[in-house]
């Protein structure tokens, strides 16, 4: 015969066994809905420390069968972007991409304002092997910024952009004369950076991008470098090999460069220029501000 006594000091322990899990699932709710509040505190505060720009691609002007996947380079803010989208992760039913770009607002070369430059452009690459020598299809815009606390927006493929057909007509003119050399293999770009203005600069990044690829430099100490030139002028020179994952640089190409720093203010702390590739015997030179 089991003894009373027995029987109530077991509903005892059970009762204390079902009073510790429930606190103790309690206490992991408690602990998980923290994490998750402090999670999102953080994502915002990290949130209210980003540049966002979104480029906004038009579907309706993207050759979606022949197309294996867009490049998207950029230059914001001091920082380069390079990105690849493959056609098969696009939702094919939207008339549109949407790329977000996301940068720090203060990184220790330059504090975003507005209305700083940036540019942004996209490679439409197919078939490499077969269309190597051809010009890839791209657009490319340049904008400024609008605010630093909400995104800028910016598009590409639009209706009417004629920076693809520039550029082509470029290179119809040069398909058959002798600066469109075969054996060329390097593509130099130099970048101009005339301080006459700034002469109190101290630190610079610039950058350059052709054909979906990016170059940039810090420049640490501008005025060492303007003390050795004897000029207002820093430059540098970016060699590209011309032969990229996407296909070959051809004359017609269109570049772009961009000069960024806190001491270049007012106007801008980031300005960015553009032409169109001329020669490969010698260096295409752009000032970029």
């Amino acid at each position: 015969m089991i003894r009373k006594g027995y029987i109530r000091v077991l509903y005892i322990l059970i009762a204390l066994s079902l009073a510790i899990s429930i606190m103790y699932v309690s206490s992991s709710y408690e602990s998980a809905f923290a994490k998750k509040d402090k999670d999102d505190e953080d994502k915002k505060e990290k949130d209210k420390d980003q540049l966002v720009v979104n480029a906004q691609i038009n579907l309706n002007n993207v050759d979606m069968k022949n197309t294996k996947f867009i490049r998207v380079t950029a230059f914001i803010n001091g920082e380069d972007f390079k990105q690849d989208i493959p056609i098969s992760s696009i939702d094919k039913s939207k008339k549109k991409v949407d790329v977000e770009l996301k940068t720090d607002v203060e990184n220790d070369i330059v504090k975003a304002g507005t209305p700083d430059e940036f540019f942004v452009c996209a490679y439409q690459v197919g078939d490499v092997l077969k269309d190597y020598k051809s010009m890839t299809k791209f657009d490319c815009n340049e904008g400024d910024l609008l605010s630093t606390s909400k995104p800028t927006e910016i598009e590409l493929f639009k209706s009417g952009s004629q920076v693809y057909a520039k550029s082509q007509a470029v290179y119809a003119a040069h398909l058959n004369s002798n600066v469109n050399d075969p054996n060329s293999d390097k593509v130099k770009i130099k970048i101009l950076a005339p301080l006459a203005d700034k002469k109190g600069t101290e630190k610079l990044v610039i950058g350059a991008m052709i054909k979906g690829q990016i170059q940039s430099e810090v420049i640490e100490d501008v005025q060492a470098e303007l003390d050795k030139s004897k000029s207002n002028t820093v430059q540098r020179t970016f060699t590209f090999d011309r032969k990229t994952d996407i296909g070959l640089i051809q004359v017609g190409d269109r570049y772009h460069a961009c000069v960024s720093g806190d001491d270049l203010r007012p106007p801008e702390g980031t300005e960015c220029e553009k032409r169109v590739i001329k020669q490969f015997d010698k260096a295409n030179s752009l000032p970029a501000r």
